[in-house]
């Protein structure tokens, strides 16, 4: 019963902490931060106003159906311990920002922060100096097909030695001009919005994802284990069994069978 237990309890630490990996998963993964050219030099105490680009997978928008990316800027560390938050400014073109960054002397750890997404190392900035970027963290094969999602301003490097199948999105259908003489067409009231679907129905009427549901009957059997254990021990009298609380649990219903009969 005991290795029952310990076993049901390890099942149920093992779902919790895959949790976070798995919303993760859900969110798309991962992502990277791409800055726009910066100034050859960097001095303190000066406001510098830096392009940066937010890229799911390292090569396209944020794209999670029902989801938000959140709050994105750049995170400046320093050797002390210091850390500078600047929070970004989304622009025109889809996954660009910009942020106005105002940083003192000395050398910083930059980081993009990326909303729902982890931070994203770019590299080590010296103030006086410039930007030293951190290799890669996630490589992007050669030849990969990717979508253009942009204009003429694109992301540095695209597109990133792949192959562009498409653009988006595509360009709007041209409006039609009607003759002067053509009859009216009747004006229709706009259908009804739609109620937008709340946490509930998103995730299967409750609420709870399957992870979460695994984890919670995983705890509802360790309970229940612990219940029957209690009350077998409570059914067992001092000095007796629990074979011989079962033969006189037995004996009872029979004698209570025979008085039935009579």
């Amino acid at each position: 019963m005991r290795r029952l237990l310990m076993a049901l309890g390890a099942m149920a630490m093992m779902f919790a902490l895959t949790l976070p990996a798995h919303a993760q998963t859900r969110a798309g993964g991962w992502a990277t931060t791409e800055l726009d050219p910066l100034p050859d030099k960097l001095v303190p105490g000066k406001a510098y106003t830096i392009g940066y680009w937010v890229l799911q997978h390292g090569t396209h928008p944020f794209d999670v159906a029902g989801n938000e990316l959140g709050s994105t800027g750049l995170r400046l560390t320093g050797a002390d311990g210091k850390t500078l938050d600047f929070l970004g400014t989304a622009l025109s073109e889809p996954a660009h920002y910009a942020v106005t960054i105002k940083v003192p002397a000395g050398e910083w750890r930059v980081q993009g922060v990326q909303g729902i997404f982890m931070p994203y190392d770019i590299g080590t900035m010296n103030i006086p100096g410039g930007l030293t970027l951190a290799p890669p963290q996630f490589v992007i094969g050669v030849g990969t097909e990717v979508v253009d999602y942009w204009g003429s301003i694109k992301p540095p490097g695209f597109p990133w030695d792949g192959t562009v199948t498409s653009s988006q999105p595509p360009a709007p259908p041209a409006t039609v001009a009607q003759p002067a003489d053509a009859p009216q067409q009747p004006v229709t009231a706009p259908a009804a919005p739609t109620a937008p679907k709340t946490a509930a129905t998103a995730s299967g009427g409750g609420g709870w994802s399957s992870p979460y549901l695994l984890v919670v009957t995983a705890v509802l059997a360790v309970g229940a284990t612990l219940l029957v254990q209690r009350v077998v021990q409570a059914r067992v009298q001092p000095g007796q069994t629990e074979t011989g609380s079962r033969e006189g649990a037995a004996e009872e219903a029979a004698d209570a069978i025979s008085i039935g009969r009579e």
